[in-house]
């Protein structure tokens, strides 16, 4: 049996299917990884680095850990189990026993470009996209993590001295901060902010994506600053046709809302044949339904 303990209770161990990653009573299979060199080499730099927790409270899900051998296809690493993920690699080479290229947290870009790390950006804007490094850059990445403020990666991450939705970033992180004040605060918890839909590093991303408490309903936050057209609608509808061809939405009804300043009569419209609720959305957080 190829195994190897590693810090912080990680356990790593070569079965069938893949990596079986096991830490803290906890465990998920990385489909199509080995236990080799480069592999152990990745997993002692993240650790070196600050990001020692290789299973977060949300990720992989319930339904994609041990003794599901289907698993997931990468290797996340994380500073705590409550942060975002900092870093996943979802590209090995069983053949190469090698991993490719490396996906960061788009919020280290202000980080990464002070260090001088050479990545390539992907996503809408700074802080919902991803820094894709090249597969020579990085072990040099993740040991620049080492002194990074990873604080960024926590709901509350960056202060906002301002009054007014200044991006929609802003408007995520109101929602976020004051979840519990929200019309759905009682019943259902956050599941991910910046949720991808389609998988991938090109993906499509949910602003907020959560789930009820009790009886496992979804729902979908889209998040639009200023006022919201028929698009952001469409968006929203798109994202739950998306959801109920995965099998992991099968179980709970999938529904969605659209939060924004103001809204077009011609969004309001389409929302009503879509039967999606929309908000208005006040500083700081106040959300009335229209």
């Amino acid at each position: 049996m190829n195994q190897r303990h590693f810090k912080g209770d990680i356990i790593v161990e070569e079965v069938a299917e893949g990596l079986l990653i096991r830490q803290h009573g906890e465990g998920y299979v990385a489909r199509n990884w080995r236990l080799c060199p480069a592999t152990e080499e990745l997993i002692e730099a993240a650790i070196g680095a600050g990001l020692g927790c290789m299973i977060r409270d949300s990720h992989p899900r319930r339904n994609a850990r041990w003794p599901n051998p289907r698993g997931v296809v990468y290797l996340a690493f994380s500073p705590d189990e409550t942060s975002q993920w900092s870093l996943a690699i979802d590209t090995f080479n069983p053949r190469r026993d090698d991993y490719g290229f490396a996906v960061f947290n788009g919020k280290y870009h202000e980080q990464f470009l002070k260090a001088g790390i050479p990545f390539t950006f992907e996503g809408r804007n700074r802080t919902a996209g991803h820094l894709v490094v090249a597969r020579e850059r990085v072990l040099e990445a993740i040991n620049a993590l080492a002194v990074f403020d990873h604080s960024v990666l926590t709901l509350n991450r960056i202060a906002h001295s301002e009054t007014g939705f200044t991006t929609e970033y802003v408007i995520q992180r109101q929602i976020l901060k004051n979840w519990r004040e929200t019309p759905w605060g009682r019943d259902y918890e956050i599941v991910q902010d910046e949720f991808p839909v389609d998988g991938g590093r090109n993906s499509r991303r949910i602003d907020i994506l959560a789930r009820h408490r009790k009886n496992g309903d979804w729902l979908v936050v889209e998040l639009k600053r200023a006022e919201a057209t028929p698009d952001a609608v469409g968006q929203a509808a798109d994202y739950l046709r998306a959801l109920a061809q995965r099998d992991e939405f099968n179980h709970g009804r999938l529904e969605a809302v659209v939060i924004a300043e103001r809204f077009q009569k011609s969004a309001r419209k389409l929302a009503e044949v879509e039967g999606i609720d929309l908000y208005q959305i006040g500083w700081p957080a106040t959300l009335t339904m229209v």
